[in-house]
């Protein structure tokens, strides 16, 4: 898991620009498009670092964060995925976040039906979703709710 949202939202930008095989993606377009996200999403406007983005595609190639993200670079100067159809979100979920995410699940049904936790049951059903169709590899199911008014 990232150290922080931050982090977070420049590795989900680097994943969608680098999904985009229509474009060469230099370091400085990385950096941009880093910048404009964490000003969209987080409000900060004072740019991203080399540094930081150099740190980051480290980050998303390495196993520490189970990506192992194959970013190559092209022409010594273009980066891209070398597996075309890669992406960090379907990266596969290991045992044992399964496991967490189980005891994540257990924990929050204790606050199903309190008033001040409307939104959670949701969410929680959501999560329970995940975890069965990831555990019997089957796609999620979808349940429509119908609104009464």
């Amino acid at each position: 898991m990232p150290v922080n949202r931050n982090a977070l939202v420049r590795y989900r930008t680097i994943d969608n620009c680098l999904q985009n095989r229509y474009k060469k993606w230099t370091l400085d377009d990385l950096i941009d498009a880093c910048s404009d996200a964490l000003y969209q999403f987080e409000g900060i406007d004072k740019g991203v670092s080399r540094r930081s983005v150099q740190a980051d595609i480290e980050m998303m190639r390495s196993n520490k964060l189970g990506y192992e993200a194959p970013i190559i670079v092209v022409d010594r100067k273009y980066y891209t995925y070398a597996e075309k159809n890669y992406s960090i979100t379907n990266s596969p979920i290991s045992q044992q976040d399964m496991q967490v995410l189980s005891e994540v699940s257990s924990l929050l049904k204790q606050f199903k039906g309190f008033n001040h936790f409307t939104d959670l049951n949701e969410m929680v059903s959501k999560l329970e979703d995940k975890i069965y169709s990831q555990k019997t590899h089957s796609p999620p199911v979808m349940i429509l709710k119908r609104m009464i008014t």
